[in-house]
């Protein structure tokens, strides 16, 4: 392990610990989607007896992508500590170096996603018991809403480099991740073309149809939840919406990383 890896994992072990040790932070990022996901389980509830599947399981993938795209003010929130704060610029004349303290972060930010989202599953596939068609799908829905989340901190990035402080972060973060949940058709399906400029939808629908219905890479997507009914088929196989969401992951993370060292370079 180089120098630039040790000080990178210690500035994300750091930061993982500052996380774990606030009440808030947990509450928000792990407990509000949990309370969100036991309330619209009460709610929708029922077994389809003609499947003997609860049918809360078509609603868990979005709910999942839901709790994952609190990574993006989660990531605004600690960059815009960071700047205001003063602590880039401190940070600039040492030997720990801001390319490090970036990358320490994405990667706190990553681990406590992958917390997060194991959690969901924990509480969604375990206790609830709800459907999935075997352990190796449940891998790759897993890795699909890990790459969400991932997108989401380069998004917070992004908003953390105009943002100059933590509640003007967290309150953009929300204005922005919200109405593109909605719009992509996470929480409430519905059929608009509008859901395919929505990166919420691929995380959600390949997650869906892997986990869910057992679909291959090959096998196209559909515009919705319910597959055969009331959602559409598309042209797009699994592994184009896959290939469409890695670029838009890639894409927020770069433009994240250099927005902010631009508009917070000495």
């Amino acid at each position: 392990m180089n120098l630039l890896e040790s000080k990178t994992i210690i500035i994300a072990l750091r930061n993982i610990k500052d996380k774990l040790r606030t009440w808030e932070s947990i509450f928000f990022n792990m407990g509000f989607p949990i309370m969100f996901t036991i309330i619209f389980y009460l709610i929708f509830h029922e077994i389809d007896p003609n499947t003997g599947i609860d049918i809360f399981s078509y609603s868990l993938p979005g709910m999942i992508i839901y709790a994952t795209s609190f990574g993006t003010s989660s990531a605004a929130i600690v960059f815009a500590n960071e700047r205001g704060t003063g602590m880039l610029e401190r940070i600039d004349t040492t030997p720990a170096g801001r390319k490090n303290v970036i990358l320490g972060i994405i990667t706190s930010e990553s681990l406590f996603l992958t917390l997060q989202i194991f959690v969901m599953f924990i509480l969604g596939y375990l206790i609830m018991d709800l459907h999935f068609e075997g352990p190796l799908e449940l891998f790759l829905g897993f890795f699909v809403t890990l790459l969400f989340g991932i997108l989401c901190v380069g998004v917070g990035i992004c908003i953390a480099s105009v943002a100059r402080t933590i509640e003007v972060a967290n309150g953009m973060s929300l204005a922005i991740s919200m109405p593109i949940l909605f719009a992509s058709g996470c929480l409430v399906p519905f059929e608009s073309a509008v859901v395919y400029f929505t990166p919420p939808y691929w995380a959600k629908q390949i997650y869906l149809q892997i986990t869910m219905y057992g679909d291959g890479l090959t096998d196209n997507l559909y515009s919705g939840s319910f597959i055969g009914t009331e959602s559409v088929e598309t042209s797009m196989p699994i592994w184009g919406g896959l290939l469409i969401l890695l670029f838009l992951t890639a894409l927020f993370i770069y433009l994240g990383i250099k927005l902010f060292q631009k508009k917070t370079q000495l």
